[in-house]
């Protein structure tokens, strides 16, 4: 039943898409048969009687009028009838044009000579062939117009027998089959393509509400990450600052301080996951923006080189960077981000032999090169292995053995960059991963990347600082208050803004910095509760925003503040790092 009903609803559809091309060069037509009918008249009237051709006159100006009428209002409120009934109005005037055409022609010819009756029969057909030819597109008010012209002058040809007449007859004989024939090929032509049309759209149409399935699916999932990964920071952060003031402690046992360790080992596998899943959906939701600038390459190998080599030459694999005098043109913390990733690919998958980084020229583009030794990937899984949570024989989920995120966010952050990665591996013979990156066309830096290196900053001293906290998690602001605590820091802590006001409004010392939360118990958020006490001290006193929501509307808020932020859950050396930093005079 329900496929009678699509097959019918395309069979609707297909007569729309016909009647409106009909309707749309039927006017000029409709009006040259009027014109045309009115030559013939002219050529002959002195040979005929008036009543031969007045009335089959008048009849063809009322069809051409009436026909006239109804195309301006389809063309005004096509709406107003069904395109089946449009049809039969144009059919239904087509076929009183065609007998005036008919009978007026037949009344004329007993009384003309054979010359003129040449020149009607020549009309009529010409005048048939072009109404054919140019109302394929829906053939019922052609075909009636070219019967009703043709037929009555096909009849009188056959009764008057002398040899000329006959002839005519024949050829008219053969000439209307052939003329209905041919308009009924081409209508099936152009209904065909209209029919390929409507179901080109068709799927088209369903192929854009399966992409905005897909894309909302994704926003859905961007979403759940989003609150999936705040609540479970928060919890999360104060375990993290608890266990890194525990692992401070000098006074705990071997034993302790072991059971320790490995319950800090799992909150920092539990934490990576995390940070990894906010990588992935801070990437999703278009958070992160390039900031592209001319650098070496060798700076950032160098980089690599400090951070990976202890790591490969303590599982005996022999890492090298092959100097490159390059210049290029990315964004070089997330360039970084995508190399480190595929390094630390390289050395998981590799269990002896040697690991490479090094650069290939190719013209403006520069193909920086990761190969390895390791294990390779099977020709197959190319493409897989780019997808979330894919590893290659990791059914088991072994945490050591990474969480298949990795590659993901590789892919992701190329993409972003507007660089190109592609793949070379067998099984057993290694792979070679390769980022394409286009070269600088100038330089400004003479020697350090543009981002700030962690090591020099780690110097730093916090001893001695006034920190304001504003945190509504109590565990957590307790974590912070003590690590603070720990390195000197002079600390006043509260859950909301009118708390720390409070607190503050009697208080001469002033605080020298601020760390507060983005969502807090009150109706403001942080970036309101640092207005308020950059309003009371300094309009550049130095502050941190922290929060475990990875939405866009967070990092745009924040980023419009001119504020540092930081993602729970926070690692003391990290909190430590970017305090450091935001005290410097030109931070």
């Amino acid at each position: 039943m329900s496929e009678h009903i699509l097959q019918e609803s395309k069979i609707d559809a297909i007569r729309a898409e016909q009647v409106m091309a009909f309707y749309a060069e039927s006017d000029i037509q409709n009006l040259a048969g009027a014109v045309v009918f009115s030559l013939v008249v002219i050529a002959v009237y002195q040979f005929v009687s008036p009543w031969k051709y007045a009335p089959p006159l008048a009849m063809v100006y009322l069809a051409t009028i009436m026909r006239s009428y109804y195309i301006r209002r389809y063309h005004r409120a096509p709406e107003l009838r069904s395109a089946g009934q449009w049809g039969r109005l144009q059919t239904l005037y087509s076929a009183l044009a065609g007998l005036g055409w008919g009978i007026g022609f037949t009344l004329m010819l007993p009384s003309l000579s054979p010359e003129y009756q040449l020149l009607i029969v020549a009309v009529s057909a010409v005048s048939s062939a072009s109404s054919v030819s140019e109302g394929f597109s829906y053939v019922w008010p052609s075909r009636m117009f070219t019967v009703a012209t043709l037929v009555p002058q096909i009849i009188w040809l056959a009764t008057v027998g002398d040899r000329l007449h006959t002839i005519l007859f024949v050829l008219l004989l053969i000439f209307l089959p052939m003329t209905l024939w041919l308009s009924f090929k081409r209508n099936h032509i152009f209904a065909h393509a209209v029919e390929l049309r409507l179901q080109n759209e068709a799927l088209v149409k369903e192929l854009t509400q399966q992409r905005d399935l897909v894309e909302q699916a994704s926003r859905d999932k961007t979403r759940f990450l989003a609150s999936a990964s705040h609540d479970l920071r928060q919890p999360l952060s104060a375990l993290v600052l608890f266990l890194d003031l525990l692992g401070a402690d000098r006074q705990l046992s071997s034993q302790s301080q072991s059971m320790v360790l490995r319950a800090h080992q799992a909150a920092n596998s539990l934490s990576g996951l995390l940070m990894t899943l906010l990588d992935i959906s801070k990437l999703d939701a278009s958070i992160v923006k390039p900031n592209c600038c001319s650098f070496a390459v060798q700076l950032l190998f160098r980089e690599l080189e400090n951070e990976f080599l202890p790591v490969a030459q303590n599982k005996g694999i022999q890492l090298s960077f092959v100097f490159s005098s390059a210049l290029i043109d990315s964004d070089p913390v997330l360039l970084g981000q995508i190399l480190r990733n595929l390094i630390s690919n390289a050395l998981r998958y590799t269990d002896s032999g040697r690991i490479v980084v090094g650069c290939r020229h190719k013209r403006d583009i520069l193909s920086i090169e990761v190969h390895d030794t390791g294990i390779g990937i099977p020709a197959d899984q190319h493409e897989a292995i780019f997808r979330e949570f894919y590893q290659i024989g990791n059914k088991e989920r072994d945490r050591q053995k990474g969480l298949g995120l990795g590659l993901a966010i590789v892919k992701r952050t190329v993409q972003l960059l507007g660089h190109g990665i592609s793949l070379r591996s067998r099984p057993g013979s290694g792979s070679c991963f390769a980022v394409t990156v286009p070269m600088a066309q100038d330089f400004m830096n003479e020697g350090t990347l543009p981002f700030r290196t962690e090591s020099a900053q780690a110097e730093l001293n916090t001893r001695g600082q006034r920190i304001a906290i504003i945190e509504n998690e109590e565990d957590i602001r307790i974590g912070m208050q003590s690590i603070l605590q720990s390195w000197g820091c002079d600390v006043i802590a509260a859950n909301s803004t009118d708390a720390i006001m409070g607190m503050l409004e009697h208080d001469p010392e002033p605080v020298t910095a601020i760390i507060s939360d983005f969502g807090l118990s009150d109706s403001s958020n942080g970036i309101d509760a640092i207005a308020a006490l950059r309003q009371r001290y300094s309009a550049n006193l130095p502050a941190l925003l922290i929060t475990g929501d990875t939405t866009r509307e967070t990092y745009v808020a924040a980023q419009q503040a001119n504020l540092t932020l930081l993602y729970k859950p926070v690692k003391a050396e990290v909190l430590r790092t970017a305090l450091v930093e935001i005290m410097q005079p030109s931070a």
